[in-house]
């Protein structure tokens, strides 16, 4: 009975000690580069391409399967708490686009209901092939404290999700995560 005990206490601080992305996961960073200067991050249906620019703005595509939302979070503390999420959709030849913030392990909220600013600019967006695609740009450091500073030379966990309608507020049908290196 005793070493029952024992076991099932080790078993829940193993548990409790992986309650961070960092702890959920140990990626492989990409190092191969494009012929247009984007790196890429490939989780489960998720792609992620993205390159920084002018020492500024970080540049990303951005794909996943289906037709309704997608979405990456980046540098994210413990599930989604205090990520800074782009999430966006292609719906009647329009694309959207909304910069949240993780405001729990399991929520997120737009910036601008927080009292900071949406601090993202859709390129494009687009669905082809089941699948959609949304070009944006965000700042390394933009200034608003719900948005992660992003520096050059550190890796930052990202996660990713999609939902199958063409909005913000759906459930996502489909999640993964990965590990990104901000470089020149």
């Amino acid at each position: 009975m005793k070493i029952f005990g024992l076991v099932v206490s080790i078993l829940l601080l193993l548990i409790a000690g992986c309650n961070t992305v960092r702890d959920e996961m140990a990626p492989e960073i990409n190092t191969e580069i494009d012929s247009e200067g984007f790196y890429t991050e490939r989780a489960g249906d998720f792609v992620l391409k993205y390159k920084v620019e002018d020492s500024v703005n970080l540049h990303c595509r951005l794909t996943g399967a289906g037709t309704g939302w997608i979405s990456v979070g980046f540098a994210p503390s413990a599930q989604m708490k205090d990520a800074n999420f782009i999430i966006g959709y292609y719906d009647n030849s329009t694309g959207f686009i909304s910069d949240e913030f993780g405001v729990t392990s399991y929520s997120h909220e737009p910036d601008i209901n927080l009292g900071g600013t949406s601090d993202v600019t859709l390129l494009s967006a687009y669905e082809t092939d089941g699948k959609t695609s949304l070009e944006f740009k965000i700042p390394l450091d933009s200034g608003d404290t719900k948005d992660r500073v992003l520096s050059l030379g550190t890796t930052y966990p990202v996660i990713f999700a999609a939902g199958d309608a063409d909005d913000f507020v759906t459930i996502h049908s489909q999640y993964d995560f990965g590990a990104i290196l901000i470089r020149n």
